[in-house]
C-alpha cells in the first residue's frame, strides 16, 4: 500500500468542534431514546456538516435537538461515531480512498473529535466494503430550488447561470420549498438565513455548493 498522506489536525479558534457544545447537551441516566430519535439527530447532523464546518448556529441547533430529544452526551458521541463510519465506508465503497476523500474523513475526524485510532482505522482497506447508505444523507437532485445570499467570492450570476445548466433552480426567496441556502457566511443572521434555519433548511458556503453540484453534469 503506498504511503498515506499526513494530514495535520487543524487549529479550530474560530470555528465549532464537538467538544464545543457537547458540554452544554446533559449527561443522563437512564437515558430512554429509539432509533427515531438517533435518526432525527443524524439528519441534522449530515445537514450541519455538509460544507465541512459547524457554526454557531449549527452547534447551538444541535445542542437544542439533543434536549428536545432526550439525548444525553454520551449517546451524541456514539452518533457521531457512527456518522465517521457510514462515511468511511461510502469512501471505501469502489475499494479506493483517493486523497480528497482522505482529507474528507479526515475534516470530519476533527470536527467530531473522532479519536487517532478511529480516524486511522477509517483510512486503512477494511476487508470487506459494504455500504448502506440511510435516509439521512443529503443529496441534491435535479430541480431542487436553491437559493443565494451574501457577498461571495464568485458573481451571483455566474452561480445561478451554473446551477441552471446543472439543473437546479435558483430562486432569490426563501420558501418551504427551497432545498439549500448558500451563505457568503453560514452564520449569517441575515431574514434569508433565519427563515432558512426556521423551516429546517441547510445553509452552506460557496465550497459545499461546488462539491454537491458538482456531482451533476452541465447540460
Amino acid at each position: 500500500m503506498p504511503e498515506r498522506p499526513w494530514y495535520p489536525r487543524p487549529d479550530f479558534a474560530t470555528e465549532q468542534t464537538a467538544s464545543a457544545f457537547l458540554e452544554r447537551i446533559s449527561v443522563r441516566l437512564p437515558e430512554i431514546t429509539g432509533p427515531a430519535e438517533h435518526q432525527d439527530y443524524l439528519a441534522l447532523l449530515d445537514r450541519c456538516l455538509l460544507d465541512r464546518k459547524l457554526s454557531a448556529h449549527e452547534a447551538q441547533a444541535l445542542v437544542q435537538l439533543a434536549e428536545e430529544l432526550g439525548l444525553s452526551r454520551h449517546r451524541c458521541e456514539l452518533l457521531h461515531g457512527e456518522y465517521f463510519a457510514a462515511l468511511a465506508r461510502i469512501a471505501w465503497a469502489d475499494g479506493v480512498l483517493t486523497t480528497d476523500e482522505m482529507g474528507d474523513l479526515v475534516d470530519v475526524a476533527n470536527l467530531l473529535d473522532i479519536s487517532a485510532d478511529a480516524l486511522d482505522a477509517a483510512l486503512d482497506q477494511p476487508e470487506t466494503a459494504v455500504v448502506t447508505v440511510t435516509s439521512t444523507h443529503f443529496e441534491l437532485h435535479l430541480g431542487d430550488l436553491v437559493v443565494l445570499t451574501g457577498e461571495m467570492t464568485r458573481p451571483r450570476s455566474d452561480w445561478e447561470s451554473e446551477l441552471l445548466a446543472r439543473g437546479f433552480a435558483p430562486k432569490s426567496a426563501v420558501t418551504k420549498k427551497v432545498t439549500l441556502l448558500v451563505a457568503a457566511d453560514p452564520d449569517s443572521l441575515s431574514g434569508k438565513a433565519r427563515k432558512a434555519r426556521d423551516y429546517g433548511i441547510p445553509i452552506v458556503g460557496e465550497a459545499a455548493l461546488a462539491r454537491l453540484a458538482g456531482a451533476f453534469p452541465l447540460r
